[in-house]
């Protein structure tokens, strides 16, 4: 009797962290699921983490925006970056604190204030790839470049491609 407990105990701890470990993953893959793909303007940062391996650190033209009207900006708050199409790629239109009604936006958190404006950080801002890739990438996005990102009806993004290729000045 008291072995089955233990074996069923197993299992149900199995069980649980299967489910926990498909929801984490679920999660991760809802924006590639449901959401709307755009294309937003990129320049390279940095492509290389001791930790983490060859990446390209992505600095976006939507990731530096000017100071909501209401509310005080501080680091680590929550801002929503309505989104605009112009030509082929998206531009920021306008920041507010609250989601907005209606329209495509995506959610971020502020990372640093100046005077006029605040940076953003969407959790798209790093591309992994080979340590050749990293390097030939990132030397081609130094003449500009656009990624295409899926955005949900909520605001979160999943980063699918960065392609090489002059964008269009806003």
């Amino acid at each position: 009797m008291k072995r089955r407990l233990w074996l069923a105990a197993l299992g149900a701890v199995v069980v649980l962290q299967m489910a926990v470990l498909g929801g984490l993953w679920a999660y991760s893959q809802y924006p590639r699921w449901v959401g709307q793909e755009v294309m937003l303007s990129v320049r390279p940062v940095d492509p290389r983490d001791l930790f983490r391996g060859s990446y390209l650190h992505l600095d976006y033209d939507i990731g530096t925006v000017p100071i909501p009207q209401t509310g005080v900006p501080r680091a680590g708050r929550t801002v929503y970056v309505t989104l605009e199409k112009q030509g082929p790629v998206w531009i920021a239109a306008d920041v507010q604190y609250v989601p907005p009604a209606h329209g495509l936006y995506l959610r971020g958190r502020i990372s640093a204030v100046t005077f006029d404006t605040i940076h953003v950080r969407y959790g798209i801002e790093a591309w992994f790839t080979s340590d050749q890739q990293a390097r030939a990438l990132g030397t081609a996005l130094r003449q500009g470049g656009v990624a295409e990102v899926k955005v949900t009806p909520h605001g979160r993004a999943a980063l699918l491609t960065v392609t090489a290729r002059a964008s269009p000045a806003p």
